[in-house]
């Protein structure tokens, strides 16, 4: 594990930042120099974070603690059970911040990035997590409801049927199935992702979206 403290914090009356990570899952150096950067430009503008606080990055809701020497740090959440098991790092965290900002980016401006939070509601099928296929439409949030539905792809399950749909959390929503759906949870309301196990088809507006020449989805899904 990787280290990375603040260092102006103190100049505002306000405890450092210990930021704990494994650069073998961070794939980029920078993104940790940027957390780091937004803790010391959010506490010299006033914000204030304290000890069992929470502190949202990205899409995940990370808890902060306090240590021995009087230094914060954030907690990150395992990502594998009910109810959330914390854990020193932001590893994980920044790491899918990262891939939903590279996918948005790969088809649509920076600016249209929309995260939620995982303590928000979405709804699911009850064949959600069953297989590798899935579709995922998402209309304007809300403050407790991140507009996210997700369902599975198999055409003879009726996903109008209030008896074949519950709400969830976002974050057991992602248990649920997985990594599968966390790359496009940024992506912004009336978009459609539908996948099935190749590239994802991306649609907003029933329009089809084309991944950008050079873009992460481009380069990962290379057209034939």
């Amino acid at each position: 594990m990787a280290v990375l403290q603040t260092t102006t914090c103190h100049s505002y009356g306000h405890p450092e930042f210990r930021i704990t990570y494994d650069p073998g899952i961070v794939p980029v150096d920078d993104d940790v120099r940027w957390l780091a950067g937004w803790l010391e430009e959010s506490v010299a503008q006033g914000k204030r974070f304290a000890a069992r606080q929470t502190c949202q990055v990205g899409w995940v809701v990370t808890d902060v603690r306090l240590g021995e020497d009087g230094v914060l740090s954030l907690w990150e959440p395992d990502m594998r059970v009910l109810p959330v098991t914390w854990k020193q790092s932001v590893s994980t965290t920044i790491a899918r911040l990262r891939l939903q900002k590279d996918v948005v980016e790969s088809v649509l401006p920076p600016d249209d990035l929309s995260f939620p939070s995982m303590r928000q509601s979405a709804i699911i099928c009850s064949r959600f997590g069953e297989n590798n296929g899935l579709v995922m439409e998402r209309r304007q949030p809300s403050e407790t409801d991140s507009g996210w539905f997700c369902g599975c792809s198999g055409g003879d399950h009726d996903h109008n049927s209030v008896a074949e749909l519950r709400r969830v959390s976002l974050y057991e929503a992602v248990i649920r199935c997985g990594s599968q759906i966390v790359p496009y949870l940024a992506l912004p309301a009336g978009v459609l992702v539908a996948v099935s196990g190749k590239a994802p088809a991306i649609f907003v507006d029933n329009k089809p979206l084309r991944f950008k020449h050079g873009s992460f989805l481009a380069v990962h899904y290379p057209s034939p």
